[in-house]
């Protein structure tokens, strides 16, 4: 992979994960209140699926 493509595949993430971070943050928040196991639990699985996104 050039330095080229990975300045790319960079930029395309960055665009795709603040407004997934966006939409999922309050959530995980409002999931906080509710059941604090739940909630980190879920952050962890989606942290490990979209390490980019935290």
């Amino acid at each position: 992979m050039t330095m080229e493509e990975m300045k790319n595949e960079a930029e395309t993430t960055s665009m795709v994960s603040t407004p997934l971070y966006a939409v999922t943050y309050p959530v995980f928040n409002e999931l906080e209140r509710v059941n604090l196991s739940a909630s980190q639990t879920l952050r962890a699985a989606f942290i490990k699926s979209n390490p980019v996104i935290y």
